[in-house]
């Protein structure tokens, strides 16, 4: 399937499975993810594809969405993709790889791993990890950090990003999947010291 063509497809699931609250974030995401593509040299068409699938699942049924989530590569008991508030990602990849015949591991992994991230992402993930939180419709996101952080290069903004999320979880007194403590050490690590 193209992806103009799956991109209609999943602009009508999106409509059916979600609350319009949620159908909302979706779109907004893949705006954002289709933008930021464009300026990576990724087909935008993918970045949006990538936005409205990856909480089409997000308003299933639990036990509906570990079935699904368990038939993801890496999804094994015990892991954080497993966790209740992490289904949804690995359960949108499996939908699309078995409804839609998508075969495009890039965009399955952006998708399965869009809540926990993990080091040495491809860009398609970093971006999508990064829309996701930084969707403008976001009403706990402070429109200056999202305008701060479109600003920077790739990475930079990866970490902050991640850094914000891990603050944001701590906060509310959230669990915070150990991928995501790893991918942000990852991160830091990887800044140069002055």
């Amino acid at each position: 399937m193209e992806y103009a063509e799956l991109l209609a497809a999943l602009e009508r699931r999106v409509d059916l499975a979600l609350s319009p609250p949620r159908a909302k974030h979706s779109r907004g995401v893949a705006a954002l993810a289709a933008e930021l593509c464009s300026r990576q040299g990724i087909d935008p068409l993918r970045g949006r594809v990538a936005g409205l699938a990856h909480d089409m699942c997000k308003e299933m049924p639990r036990k509906e969405l570990r079935r699904l989530a368990s038939g993801y590569p890496g999804a094994r008991p015990g892991s954080a993709l497993m966790a209740d508030k992490i289904l949804h990602g690995p359960a949108a990849a499996v939908i699309l790889a078995r409804e839609y015949g998508v075969e495009d591991a890039e965009l399955l992994e952006a998708i399965a791993l869009h809540t926990v991230g993990k080091p040495g992402m491809s860009g398609l993930s970093l971006i999508l990890y990064c829309a996701d939180k930084l969707e403008p419709g976001r009403g706990h996101v402070d429109p200056s950090f999202v305008e701060r952080c479109l600003a920077l290069p790739p990475s930079e903004m990866l970490r902050v990003v991640v850094g914000d999320t891990i603050s944001w979880l701590s906060q509310k007194g959230h669990a915070i999947a150990p991928e995501t403590r790893i991918l942000y050490n990852s991160l830091v690590d990887a800044v140069p010291s002055p």
